[in-house]
């Protein structure tokens, strides 16, 4: 996992080849994406894409630890703060919802390591070794997860 502002990612931005195109993507349109009606922006097909979102945030409890294979996850809260809970891969048990290679996606039910929490203009990236517990709040709130091929 790594956290950031989009204003200080010059020193990340060679982690992998697409990750400077996404955030920069991120710095120029996250603030203003749900204002255009942006739902989803392929920058790449297949390889690299935003989900501009305003899904119903859950409690801690409600929320499960997801995983992926095939991708790495951006998550930018865009309109308030959003906390995810986070545990290594190593830590988990089976999964309550197996893998879905059409979806990229698993499922558990293990208690997240720690929870962090995002502010408008910051980012968390999640690799294919970090389970993570998006969208912990209450309301709805407006955010992008961008997807990054690995």
């Amino acid at each position: 996992m790594i956290i950031g502002t989009l204003h200080h990612t010059e020193s990340i931005e060679r982690m992998h080849p697409l990750l400077k195109e996404a955030l920069q993507w991120l710095r120029t349109h996250a603030a203003t994406a749900h204002q255009k009606g942006i739902t989803r922006q392929v920058l790449k097909e297949g390889i690299l894409w935003a989900n501009v979102e305003t899904p119903a945030m859950k409690s801690k409890a409600e929320q499960m630890l997801e995983l992926h294979q095939q991708y790495i996850d951006i998550h930018v809260p865009v309109d308030k703060d959003e906390t995810i809970g986070y545990l290594p891969d190593y830590y988990l048990p089976s999964p309550h919802i197996a893998y879905n290679p059409e979806r990229d996606i698993a499922f558990y039910t293990a208690e997240p390591l720690c929870y962090i929490t995002l502010h408008p203009g910051e980012f968390a990236i999640f690799t294919p070794h970090d389970a993570h517990a998006p969208i912990i709040g209450e309301g709805q709130i407006q955010k992008i997860c961008m997807k990054l091929k690995v």
